[in-house]
């Protein structure tokens, strides 16, 4: 998503800059009777147990049905509705947004993201229009808190899946605004997690964006352990002193 952030100058007065809201994802600087705003997203990391008692959400009152070709056709406007109020995408205009929502899922059906597991990919419909979906990847075992583990430089197996090798991560998971609130991204949670443990996985992975309030709510209603940020200056300190 770095790329879709984009770098904003608007003049203003100093005193104007002071009172400036201020989202985290962005580093706020003044100079010259202008303000600049650049990108400086930070990732937070989760971790949710998988237990064969933890796949079963309340059924919602939608149908909810594996990822297939179709399904990936028919998500780029899904995704930009979705994230049309959250940054980055919520600062570009429409057709920018519809794009950017092209090439983050076609990044992601591509592997950039890990390697897609559609078995554990489910997309909700109603009216025979998706209106939620959830995208799972494979990614590497290697530790969420230390971005140097050696386990993240390790290349996926061609029988990854077969041999339960990595941990499966929520790439995305979004709901279109008329059906936000409606418990849709639980209830699709639960069948991508019930789909884990049938492959032999017991935990999942996900990652949000600071300044995410809803996406952190979310994380933390639906049991997964928040982490400590990786370029946090007091980690960086405790671990060169028991270095």
């Amino acid at each position: 998503m770095d790329r879709w952030f984009p770098r904003i100058a608007i003049p203003m007065t100093w005193e104007q800059f002071r009172q400036l809201p201020q989202h985290p994802a962005f580093r706020y600087e003044y100079l010259d009777g202008t303000a600049t705003l650049t990108a400086r997203p930070r990732r937070y990391h989760a971790l949710l147990p998988l237990t064969a008692e933890a796949t079963h959400a309340h059924r919602p009152t939608v149908d909810i049905d594996p990822l297939d070709v179709a399904g990936w056709e028919q998500l780029p406007p899904l995704f930009a509705d979705a994230f049309a109020a959250t940054a980055p995408l919520s600062l570009l205009e429409p057709q920018q947004r519809l794009d950017a929502a092209r090439d983050c899922l076609q990044r992601t059906r591509d592997g950039e993201h890990g390697l897609p597991i559609e078995s554990a990919s489910f997309v909700a419909t109603t009216a025979d229009q998706p209106c939620a979906a959830i995208l799972i990847t494979l990614l590497q075992a290697g530790d969420l808190e230390r971005f140097d583990d050696p386990a993240w430089a390790q290349p996926p197996p061609p029988d990854a899946l077969t041999i339960g090798w990595g941990r499966p991560h929520v790439t995305w998971v979004f709901a279109a605004p008329h059906a936000a609130r409606r418990g849709l991204a639980t209830a699709l949670l639960s069948r991508a997690a019930g789909s884990l443990v049938e492959l032999g996985y017991n935990e999942l992975a996900s990652t949000f964006l600071l300044g995410n309030e809803a996406s952190l709510l979310w994380h933390w209603k639906n049991g997964f352990r928040l982490l400590s940020y990786v370029g946090s200056p007091r980690r960086m300190a405790d671990d060169q002193h028991t270095a």
